[in-house]
């Protein structure tokens, strides 16, 4: 355990008071969705001042049941803050195997008169390791998937935002477009933040033509995406970077799937992307998406017809076109496509005009 420093990051009383909470509330019930937000409720009438909870996030041990994580934004000093994972547990509970030396919160006593023991761990994005383990030790449900048939809205940047937008669009349809690109830990650390249990993919902005050496920490994506030229080199290229994501993903173990998507350099026609997934699969390795680039509306039923007989998804990028457009690609797809967008903005925009 790590020695308490002069100055914590937060209250060690508010620290106790969200403990209490969570122990008065959650203690021997199902953690559900239901729970997770009577607690926000509730926390919201505890005027706190250094915590700022994500109650979404809030996960039990897998083994011990009494113990509990917490994602929060902490802060003494405004307007510097520091995102932490609290570990709340009994103090009869055992010392956390999932995260080693944390910092030391306090040992307070519960109203009933048991004692609590309340840690913290470093949980910003950059905190990459730890945003594993939560993944892989408290809850798999946060880590990234393949697409699947599912409509995606890729989101390149404003991670939280695009969580919030998700969440309201799920709650007023019932459809799940999360998706989002570039940082993959940032992406994983806004999703436990955000509670998001549902599907999601996660993918890179583009990976160089020829295979690296290895995947620099980027191995955990779920959509891998290769930019190439509609050529017969390209392809060569693109079978190539998917052996050396495939190897890199086995020597660490990573069984969980994965899609890769071909991006091409330039617009591509309905004949090029026929010629180009019939070589992809005569080699064994179909991809799952493919972004042709724009697309004239002329072409729109023919590119549909073919993805849909190789059973892949087409990729659009958003480039401030008029929401007739959107629906006009989305009909002619059948709902089965994904969006390419900067922000939360342009996805609730694309949103709007696919459902």
């Amino acid at each position: 355990m790590t020695p308490v420093p002069l100055e914590l990051p937060l209250r060690p009383a508010e620290a106790a008071e969200v403990a209490n909470l969570i122990f008065d509330h959650a203690e021997g019930k199902p953690l559900s969705g239901d729970v997770r937000n009577r607690l926000a409720a509730r926390a919201a009438a505890l005027k706190l001042q250094t915590i700022s909870p994500y109650f979404g996030s809030l996960e039990r041990d897998p083994v011990h049941h009494s113990v509990y994580y917490l994602a929060i934004d902490a802060s003494t000093r405004n307007p510097l803050t520091f995102p932490l994972l609290l570990h709340i547990a009994l103090a009869a509970a055992p010392t956390s195997g999932i995260y080693h030396h944390p910092l030391l919160i306090g040992r307070m006593r519960r109203p009933n008169g048991s004692e609590m023991v309340i840690n913290a761990i470093p949980f910003g994005p950059h905190a990459r390791q730890n945003v594993e383990i939560f993944a892989a030790r408290i809850n798999p449900a946060f880590y990234p998937g393949p697409q699947g048939a599912r409509t995606t809205i890729t989101v390149e940047e404003g991670y939280p935002a695009a969580f919030d937008t998700f969440h309201a669009i799920q709650k007023r349809t019932g459809k799940n477009f999360a998706a989002l690109a570039g940082d993959y830990h940032a992406a994983m650390h806004a999703a436990i933040r955000a509670g998001w249990r549902s599907a999601y993919t996660v993918g890179q902005a583009g990976y160089p033509l020829g295979p690296p050496a290895n995947l620099d920490g980027r191995e955990g994506f779920s959509r891998y995406v290769v930019v190439l030229s509609a050529t017969g080199a390209g392809l060569d290229q693109a079978e190539k970077v998917y052996q050396q994501i495939r190897n890199a993903r086995a020597a660490l173990k990573i069984a969980r799937g994965f899609d890769l998507e071909l991006d091409a350099a330039g617009p591509m026609t309905p004949q090029c992307l026929r010629s180009a997934l019939e070589s992809m699969k005569e080699r064994g390795h179909l991809p799952q998406l493919v972004c042709p680039g724009p697309v004239a509306e002329k072409d729109l039923d023919e590119m549909a017809s073919t993805s849909r007989y190789f059973q892949i998804t087409l990729s659009f990028r958003y480039r401030g076109e008029p929401g007739e457009t959107v629906r006009a690609i989305a009909k002619a797809m059948a709902g089965r496509l994904d969006y390419r967008v900067r922000n939360a903005a342009e996805a609730a925009f694309v949103a709007e005009h696919l459902l």
